[in-house]
């Protein structure tokens, strides 16, 4: 249990202070956002979401090659950790995510997410991945980043990931490329940092309040290699994206125990 003395409860003040006014831009800006340019878009992103991990006091790392802006479309599959996991890959590659749809209803983040062109899709309906899964190929084929948590559900970094494969059917369907990212949080000494994990019956505000009372949190994203959807079967795709990245998930908890004093 975190310590609450008046030193941190000043800190955790001021630093929910400097988040509120960081929200009260974006809530700004997310006015005129969907009539940006793409590159105006990706730009405000990208500074925007740097900027909430540094005020959360979350150190970020990038590994491996995201792949540029210019380059081919990419599907971004990633584990999922925490609600975090957006902001650490928006600051390097703003994608659109694919959330569930009772993100949109969180307070302040739910309205937030909607305008910057997040898709929802509604588990609880099955026809619901084909609407979703011809958004995402429309924007592969635009040369758009998209990214999915293909684990449906959040989990801790020691856990191994099991990825689903239907929405990969955008990446073959739009000839695009499916890119494994590793999202892995971890303190000062290595060891996975429980206070960021966004499981069991957390609510976010309860989610929030743990990571502004809790020193030293670090975040490394790591983009494995690409692999390419032309005339692939999307549960192969799925299978070799799982591999890849239940990989390096079990090397960052080998090499942290290694670390750990």
């Amino acid at each position: 249990m975190i310590k609450r003395s008046p030193i941190l409860l000043v800190l955790v003040s001021w630093r929910l202070g400097r988040l509120a006014t960081h929200i009260g831009l974006a809530f700004v800006a997310a006015c005129v956002y969907p009539s940006l340019s793409h590159t105006a878009q990706s730009s405000f992103m990208c500074w925007w979401s740097r900027a909430l991990l540094n005020l959360l006091n979350v150190a970020h790392e990038t590994c491996g090659q995201p792949a540029p802006d210019d380059q081919v479309a990419r599907l971004l599959v990633a584990n999922h950790i925490s609600w975090l996991d957006i902001f650490a890959v928006n600051s390097v590659t703003p994608a659109q995510f694919v959330a569930k749809s009772e993100v949109s209803g969180w307070p302040v983040l739910g309205w937030l997410v909607q305008r910057s062109g997040t898709l929802f899709i509604r588990r609880s309906v099955r026809s619901d991945t084909v609407r979703v899964n011809d958004c995402m190929a429309g924007l592969l084929q635009q040369g758009r980043a998209v990214a999915v948590f293909a684990q449906g559900t959040s989990s801790t970094p020691e856990q191994a990931v099991r990825f689903h494969a239907p929405l990969l059917q955008s990446a073959v369907a739009a000839g695009a490329q499916v890119q494994p990212v590793v999202i892995f949080y971890h303190d000062k000494h290595g060891v996975p940092h429980d206070a960021v994990a966004f499981v069991g019956d957390i609510t976010f505000m309860q989610s929030l309040w743990k990571i502004v009372c809790s020193p030293g949190i670090r975040v490394v994203v790591t983009y494995l290699r690409p692999m390419n959807a032309l005339g692939q079967d999307r549960r192969a795709l799925a299978d070799m994206a799982q591999h890849a990245v239940n990989a390096k998930l079990a090397e960052h908890c080998h090499q942290n125990v290694m670390k750990a004093p």
